[in-house]
């Protein structure tokens, strides 16, 4: 049986034609081309789809997806509970826990997917379909089923440290103390625990029909934002014994400010 010979390419990506002489001087590598502007060459392209968010991992720190699969495969080690609420949420949906990591993996392939509108693989399980997910007796297969999604905001160490030495700049015209931050973080995320992300809603499973040869899943709901440490840390701030003292002095500068933009105003800014 004679055998197939091998593929070579020109120099702008084209296959070639075995036993031609183009041929014998062919690579066996397809060039990679961008866009130089030449009308031989293959446009470059980059995907526009948004970083992949984890819990405890700063705010301007993304995962990359195989660091993002890893993470989820060593989450019992590391965070317990958070696996566990993973997997119960699979379990109302009536997917076994086997396929934790097999959700997981599509999550964040969800994510990274053109036309993503978040980078949180766990948004996913809101929108997913979970009849793809079951093995037949692993529960009901059609119908509606009610949901609530709850989620914490846990502020890390350095995120916390952030915002309040942000605010704290200014509103004081200073940095927070190491023991400012301890105590801005313990209470950021005490008062984070008790507003909660919440999603409410059912999702819908019916049968197949049509080019829906798997059934079609519709999911509705409310999701509330839940907490905004944005007014917390302003009122942090502003409990700390030097604020009146720099709120005094800011307000002074503001009338010298004023008075040197218009000396004749200096009965007006003094008197009233």
């Amino acid at each position: 049986m004679a055998k197939n010979p091998e593929p070579r390419y020109g120099p702008n990506g084209e296959s070639l034609v075995p036993g031609t002489a183009a041929y014998n001087k062919g690579s066996k590598v397809r060039p990679v081309l961008t866009n130089t502007g030449t009308s031989s060459s293959y446009p470059s392209f980059a995907p526009n789809v948004p970083g992949i968010q984890l819990p405890g991992l700063p705010p301007a720190r993304f995962a990359s997806p195989d660091e993002a699969k890893d993470w989820f495969k060593y989450l019992p080690t590391k965070n317990k509970s958070l696996y566990n609420d993973f997997v119960a949420d699979l379990a109302r949906k009536g997917i076994a826990k086997k396929y934790a990591q097999v959700v997981w993996n599509d999550a964040v392939g969800w994510t990274q997917s053109l036309g993503s509108t978040s980078g949180n693989p766990f948004e996913y399980l809101n929108v997913m379909d979970p009849s793809l997910y079951r093995t037949e007796g692993s529960g009901p297969k059609y119908g509606t089923q009610a949901q609530k999604d709850s989620r914490v905001t846990q502020y890390s160490g350095s995120s916390a440290a952030q915002q309040i030495s942000d605010e704290m700049e200014r509103r004081l015209g200073r940095r927070a103390t190491q023991s400012e931050i301890d105590a801005y973080t313990a209470g950021v995320n005490a008062a984070a625990k008790k507003e909660p992300s919440v999603f409410t809603g059912s999702t819908t499973t019916t049968a197949p029909k049509g080019k829906n040869t798997l059934g079609s899943t519709a999911t509705t709901g409310t999701q509330t934002t839940g907490f905004d440490p944005t007014m917390f840390a302003r009122n942090f701030a502003m409990s700390r014994p030097d604020y009146a003292e720099s709120f005094a002095a800011n307000t002074f500068l503001g009338l010298v400010e004023k008075l040197l933009k218009d000396p004749n105003a200096i009965g007006n800014v003094v008197g009233g």
